[in-house]
């Protein structure tokens, strides 16, 4: 069984667990709530490298994407790579599981290229059709997080090694960039696999949903707000230059654009025990 880290309050319960070893290139993160609450929860989600697939038991989430004024509705539902932020909200108790994939495992997953889901919230059904109903449907029936994390092990695992492959090249490039946090550099990598510059773009972004480029801004900012996040003796300058930036105005200028606020401002909004940031 998959070893469960859990979080309660009188109205919150909160349940987080890594996936089976075979499937950590695949998948970051399993995590669950149980939340009791009545009031409206407003959430900002901010750009992380990461494919998140949301199924909700109880009341449907609406969201908005970052310069839209529209809001959509959603239950169990998938989005792609972002470089945008979005805000959702929820309204009544709620009850429901996050997965996060890695890019290459939210490829494998759906069994097709991820360009059509960039900045995208697509329903699950779309993607796999009943597979999506009956897959919910384990996860409702199962008694404990530790055995629907269980599950999603399973079902995850018998999908992804049996999908078609992510080439060889977008492959090697995406564990490059995600492994040095996106501090490897673009032509580093266009050499290395051989094709021309546009090429080597056209085909990480079709395949993965963003440019080598574009990702590589995403995983900088994500270690960014994970740093600022977990060591609170760090300065703002200190942060951005080990994240990569040119210097502190480049920090600035990647927060005003992934998260729609200042890096302090962020930090105020962050939630108690890993649960997010406020809107």
């Amino acid at each position: 069984m998959p070893r469960v880290r859990l979080y309660k309050s009188d109205l919150v319960e909160l349940a987080f667990a890594r996936p089976a070893e075979p499937l950590r290139e695949y998948v970051r993160q399993y995590a669950a709530w149980f939340d009791r609450s009545r009031e409206v929860v407003s959430r900002r989600h901010l750009p992380s490298g990461h494919v998140p697939l949301i199924i909700n038991f109880d009341t449907p989430v609406r969201e908005r994407k970052a310069g839209s004024a529209e809001w959509t509705e959603h239950r169990t539902f998938t989005a792609g790579l972002h470089d945008v932020f979005t805000l959702s909200e929820s309204a009544g108790p709620n009850h429901g599981i996050q997965i996060d994939f890695t890019a290459v495992g939210a490829r494998l997953f759906y069994n097709r290229p991820l360009g059509q889901l960039a900045n995208r919230s697509v329903a699950l059904t779309d993607l796999i059709g009943r597979a999506a109903e009956r897959l919910a449907a384990q996860l409702f029936d199962a008694s404990t997080w530790e055995e629907r994390f269980a599950v999603l092990d399973r079902e995850i695992a018998s999908t992804v090694f049996a999908a078609s492959p992510v080439s060889a090249e977008v492959s090697w490039a995406w564990r490059a960039l995600t492994r040095s946090a996106g501090r490897v550099r673009i032509a580093d990598l266009v050499r290395h696999v051989g094709w021309s510059e546009r090429h080597f773009a056209t085909q990480f972004r079709d395949q993965l949903g963003l440019t080598p480029k574009a990702f590589a801004r995403v995983l900088r900012f994500g270690r960014a707000v994970r740093t600022l996040s977990s060591e609170h003796s760090a300065t703002l300058a200190d942060v951005a230059l080990s994240c990569g930036y040119y210097d502190q105005a480049h920090f600035t200028r990647d927060f005003q654009q992934f998260a729609g606020v200042t890096p302090l401002t962020l930090l105020g909004r962050r939630l108690a025990s890993d649960g997010g940031f406020s809107a």
